[in-house]
């Protein structure tokens, strides 16, 4: 082989590892090209990703916020309802204890003006007097007759005025006896419950042109039966 021959083909192989080397460094950057637009949509990918999850995070948080504003509006409304309510029971409730107390200081006025007193008698439990017994106004004309007669007026307004000094009815009440005073003026009977488990001693007094009025009321201790 000549010389010139030698040199053509040294040449030759040169080049052919230059076009070697070359399509190496091709393929490795055609590679790396690859890689990176593959590291660029990914980015891309998670950029949107991310702002979806930031969006629908925002969009929960205002969701959230707007249900809390609705609970609390609700919760004004049911407070401001049982406000008014509590003022309104709070109200009816004073009405009603000053209703009550009123009933209580009426009672406790009538109460406190009874006098009740001890006795020496030993058969009288208590005397009771009570300033606000009325008179049983008479329907007997020109001058007064005491009556012991069943049917009489002066008689029934006698009965009308005992069974008004104890606070009984015509049929809660048991006349033992009814008779005279020691004058044609004053009365006195003795009367039990229609049970006959409290007695009494009423005195009455008349009053000209005005009726009967009881006096005093005697509680007894003992049975009628006894007395």
């Amino acid at each position: 082989m000549s010389k010139g021959q030698e040199s053509l083909t040294r040449t030759e192989h040169k080049r052919s590892e230059q076009r070697s080397k070359k399509s190496k460094v091709d393929k490795i950057l055609n590679i790396l090209i690859a890689i990176v637009s593959i590291l660029i949509v990914l980015n891309v990918v998670t950029i949107f990703s991310d702002d979806d999850k930031e969006k629908e995070q925002a969009d929960e948080l205002v969701e959230k916020q707007d249900d809390n504003k609705n609970d609390e509006i609700e919760d004004t409304k049911n407070t401001e309802s049982n406000s008014g309510k509590n003022v309104a029971s709070a109200e009816e409730l004073e009405s009603d204890e000053t209703e009550t107390q009123e009933g209580v200081n009426s009672d406790a006025t009538t109460d406190s003006k009874i006098i009740v007193q001890a006795s020496n008698d030993p058969t009288v439990e208590e005397v009771i007097v009570n300033p606000e017994w009325k008179v049983t106004p008479t329907k007997q004309v020109g001058e007064h007759v005491s009556a012991y007669e069943k049917g009489h007026p002066d008689y029934e307004e006698k009965l009308t005025t005992f069974r008004q000094a104890v606070g009984l009815g015509e049929n809660d009440i048991i006349f033992w006896s009814v008779k005279n005073g020691g004058s044609a003026d004053s009365s006195i009977a003795v009367v039990s419950t229609g049970d006959k488990t409290e007695n009494y001693r009423i005195h009455i007094q008349w009053l000209e042109n005005e009726g009967w009025k009881p006096v005093k009321v005697e509680k007894l201790n003992q049975s009628v039966g006894a007395r």
